[in-house]
């Protein structure tokens, strides 16, 4: 369990580790000079063996168990984007199964981001009493067993209460993958390795278009009169594994050693720190230069012990007091700041990004009946909200999913690979408020403009523009999630501020499911202005760029 290599993480990572280094020796060379000197340092001087965390991490040097880290917790997010967006693109395909109007599916949208909502603040605060890891391969069992059932559910109810069990376990995993994987990355090497996890959410919604299209559009799975498993719920299923095989390759890792540090058991801090640096150097872990890491600004926690009651007691009791805690004098302002920042944030990109896939299916219908119509998106909706009834829609020949929908939406998916190279690279160089607010400001100008476009073609352009800039906002606002606050309280901070971020998500859905075919103008108004105010704030959060966590 403490180590990737001795369980097969080695052979399983070679391909990997390949694809992680080639981008990850790019990001912040500058700080492999200063490893050496640090080396070279110890070695002419063993005595000074009692180092602070940031140094006794960076004595592990940078190799294949950092770069097959980086691509677990990539996975891992990947995972997450896939749960999240499958839901949005089967919408049109199980409209008529599941007997869902558009208020519907805006509540099966919502009802995800209701199970992060509540699963991120229970997942995370376990996470900083129970550890990173532990936790963590717990919720993405959760997601995994509860969104392959939910492709059974043959009625919109007992769905709905898997999709929100599903929601439960990815709201756990987000914030602490962030958390896990933050805790082993020297300072100079946090943010490009950060940045690398927050671009395979790309490859996750990548993967979900392609995986749409490979199975939705084809007649497969079986239909009886009581019962279905159609393309859609096999689509869902298949959805379903990537969770389920990263939980399983995540047993085989280690704990984070800050975490064990926090919780005082020194011993085993050292012996994984001394087995990264056995992967990282290939040198025998004996060798590793330090001995005792101080626990200096950091504060030890102990862990409770007694029966079941008083362990969930002393759950509960820790949880609210790190809760609290973020609101105290020194931390208050940073809380209020990325409370907002991440309610604007996730109202106006899942409020929309979710309703892509629908709009575009929609767009697609009409521009085959209307070829050379000019018609914006809300024109559109008010035209389809008040001249076709649902049952006629259903019980229609045509297929119900347009492919070229789902071509647009995975061209949407991959349109942010541009903006993810450019936070990889430069996000220890310009910054992560840079970064924020320029992603901030032009999502909300780029979500303003969607109202006035008047053509399929400027539609597509329109939403890729979107989703780009978008990535760069949460890519940087990923890094400051893990940065500004102590590690005693990172996942329940990450938890806590995600919770507003879920209430945000579910707000965005909720309106545009109310309001897409009465008068969508509103909800693209809304999104538009917090976009812009939220970006205009970020430029108040502290700078966390190459600073060492405390």
């Amino acid at each position: 369990m403490r180590e990737g290599k001795e369980e097969g993480g080695e052979e399983g990572g070679g391909k990997i580790e390949t694809l992680s280094e080639v981008v990850m020796e790019h990001v912040n060379g500058d700080t492999e000079t200063a490893q050496e000197q640090h080396y070279s340092q110890a070695a002419e001087d063993p005595q000074e063996d009692e180092e602070d965390y940031e140094k006794a991490i960076t004595a592990t040097g940078y190799g294949f168990f950092h770069y097959w880290l980086v691509a677990i917790g990539g996975i891992a997010n990947a995972s997450d984007a896939v749960e999240i967006l499958c839901v949005s693109i089967l919408l049109p395909a199980a409209e008529c199964d599941l007997h869902m109007s558009s208020s519907d599916k805006g509540l099966l949208n919502a009802g995800v981001f209701m199970g992060m909502m509540v699963g991120g603040y229970i997942w995370g605060s376990l996470g900083d009493i129970y550890g990173r890891k532990n936790v963590l391969v717990v919720s993405l069992m959760v997601n995994a067993i509860a969104g392959i059932v939910s492709s059974f559910m043959q009625g919109f109810p007992l769905f709905f209460t898997m999709r929100f069990i599903s929601g439960l376990g990815v709201g756990g995993s987000i914030p602490l993958v962030w958390a896990y994987v933050s805790e082993f990355q020297p300072a100079g090497k946090r943010g490009g390795a950060l940045s690398v996890i927050a671009a395979f959410w790309m490859v996750g919604n990548i993967l979900v278009a392609v995986l749409a299209l490979a199975i939705i559009p084809y007649d497969i799975g079986f239909v009886t009169p009581s019962f279905s498993y159609n393309s859609w719920r096999i689509f869902l299923a298949v959805c379903a594994l990537p969770s389920l095989i990263i939980g399983i390759v995540l047993i085989f890792m280690p704990e984070s050693p800050m975490f064990l540090l926090l919780k005082g058991r020194h011993d085993e801090t050292i012996e994984i720190l001394q087995k990264i640096y056995e992967q990282n150097t290939k040198n025998p872990a004996r060798s590793y230069p330090i001995r005792k890491v101080t626990i200096a600004n950091m504060k030890v926690q102990t862990t409770s012990s007694g029966n079941a009651w008083n362990t969930l007691k002393d759950i509960c009791v820790q949880s609210w007091r790190q809760s609290n805690a973020l609101f105290s004098r020194s931390l208050l302002r940073t809380t209020m700041l990325m409370l907002f920042i991440n309610f604007a944030i996730q109202f106006g990109y899942y409020g929309l990004w979710l309703w892509f896939p629908e709009l575009f299916n929609r767009l697609q219908i009409y521009y085959n009946d209307h070829p050379d119509a000019k018609v914006s998106v809300c024109d559109l909706t008010n035209f389809e909200g008040n001249q076709t009834s649902e049952v006629s829609h259903c019980n229609s020949e045509e297929d119900i999913v347009d492919p070229q929908a789902l071509v647009n939406t995975l061209i949407t998916a991959v349109a942010p690979l541009p903006s993810n190279l450019w936070t990889i690279f430069y996000m220890d160089r310009l910054g992560r408020k840079f970064f924020l607010v320029l992603s901030m400001v032009l999502s909300g100008g780029s979500a303003f403009g969607i109202y006035f476009v008047k053509s399929a073609t400027d539609n597509l352009i329109l939403s890729c523009v979107f989703g780009a800039v978008s990535t760069m906002g949460f890519n940087a606002l990923d890094c400051l999630g893990a940065e500004l606050f102590p590690t005693h309280l990172r996942s329940t901070a990450l938890a806590v501020t995600l919770l507003a971020a879920r209430i945000g998500a579910i707000a965005g859905n909720l309106v545009f499911g109310s309001l897409i075919d009465v008068y969508c103008a509103i909800p693209m108004f809304m999104v538009a202005c917090l976009l812009i105010a939220g970006g205009i704030l970020g430029l108040l959060l502290p700078n966390t760029t190459r600073v060492a966590l405390t």
